[in-house]
């Protein structure tokens, strides 16, 4: 097989979203999370196909939710984003795929065309490292890569900066992508906010409505 993978790490939903804790319960942060990553994964799946996406799965709702929409699953470590990436990027470099692009999994404005742009970049000629920022403009909430055989990968704190500085000791072109609908990761509850000003038919505003966080809307309701 040829071509972009793209890679969705998805932490354990037990215990996710430590930062939510003073608006929702553990329950509650639970299913906020794995309806999140599910929309993500949805998008992923109507743009690149199920055969192309690979689910690095927390913990077993998550392999459930993965293989539901009929992705391939790799257990994660519990290691971290960057090594969690890595092990997707290993699985894709070993079916034979010449590029890899990945999607952090708590994106739940994703479109998908911002994906399909992703994969697009991840398709082109050469040797880079492509990344979108957050709404801040320090994180990396998606990436592409080639070749697959080098490792810049450097989520976390100041990733955007370290994953420039990791692309120059590669030897790798890197440039940014302005993908707007990425932009928005829910780690606070600030930012559950932009899912509430923007409803649409999703898993995520579903929930939000159900934990009484967001009103119906005829948006929603399509």
């Amino acid at each position: 097989m040829s071509g972009v993978a793209l890679v969705i790490p998805v932490k354990a939903t037990l215990g996710a979203k430590q930062r939510l804790a003073a608006l929702l319960e553990t329950q509650e942060r639970r299913l906020q999370a794995l309806a999140i990553a599910g929309d993500v994964l949805i998008t992923a799946v109507a743009v690149a196909g199920s055969r192309r996406v690979v689910v690095v799965a927390g913990d077993a709702e998550v392999d459930a939710l993965a293989t539901r929409l009929g992705v391939t699953r790799v257990w994660d470590r519990g290691a971290g984003q960057s090594f969690a990436v890595r092990t997707g990027a290993a699985w894709a470099r070993e079916r034979g795929f010449t590029a890899v692009a990945t999607v952090a999994a708590d994106c739940p404005l994703a479109t998908t065309e911002d994906v399909e742009t992703l994969l697009l970049e991840a398709g082109r000629r050469g040797r880079f490292l492509a990344c979108a920022t957050d709404a801040e403009g320090v994180g990396t909430n998606a990436a592409a890569l080639r070749p697959i055989v080098h490792d810049p990968w450097r989520f976390g704190t100041d990733s955007l900066r370290r994953h420039r500085l990791a692309a120059g000791a590669l030897g790798l072109r890197f440039r940014l992508l302005n993908l707007a609908s990425l932009r928005i990761d829910i780690d606070r509850p600030s930012d559950l906010a932009s899912i509430v000003e923007q409803p649409r038919p999703t898993a995520t505003f579903h929930v939000l409505r159900q934990l009484g966080l967001a009103r119906p809307t005829a948006a929603a309701g399509r």
